[in-house]
């Protein structure tokens, strides 16, 4: 059980990467917030059913399972936020982002194509830098089954942004 002081450090350390995990799935900030917090709450709800050890792992395994329910019911609205959104993307990337932000948005882009689970893996090994066994761990699976669901997701986004740049040039 973690004390007062001890719970606003964690609360400090893990609050803004784990933000930005929720809102690669939710992409509405409002949305990454209040799963945020209610994560945070499971877990101090819970925190006596929880080794602390695993409190970073439980954490982002109920924050996926609340990005996913949320995802789920939202299931409509998703569908035509990602057509909106590559709209906007196709419209900013011909006139004003840099090649930077050109990037961030294919990757993003890709990241709203692709199956769940790929996007998730990739996110988590790349953007919050998690192992294959952490990854494994939040996402309930095999190290090896991790391995190759990266390995297809890779493929995935490399076609993906092959196909969305191949629209762009002609």
């Amino acid at each position: 059980m973690i004390k007062e002081m001890s719970w606003e450090n964690f609360i400090k350390n893990k609050a803004k990467k784990l933000y930005h995990y929720i809102l690669k799935y939710v992409s509405l900030p409002e949305d990454a917030e209040d799963i945020l917090q209610n994560s945070f709450l499971e877990l101090f709800k819970n925190n006596d059913k929880v080794d602390e050890e695993y409190f970073e792992q439980w954490l982002y395994r109920v924050a996926h399972n609340k990005s996913v329910n949320h995802l789920k019911s939202q299931k409509v609205k998703r569908n035509k936020q990602k057509e909106i959104s590559h709209t906007a993307e196709v419209f900013y990337e011909e006139r004003f982002i840099d090649e930077n932000e050109i990037k961030k948005q294919r990757i993003m882009a890709c990241f709203q194509r692709m199956k769940e689970k790929q996007a998730l893996a990739l996110e988590l090994q790349f953007y919050q830098n998690k192992s294959y066994k952490e990854i494994a761990e939040i996402m309930d699976m095999s190290i090896s089954a991790v391995e190759s669901l990266l390995v297809r997701a890779k493929k995935e986004c490399r076609k993906i942004l092959q196909e969305t740049e191949a629209k762009n040039v002609i």
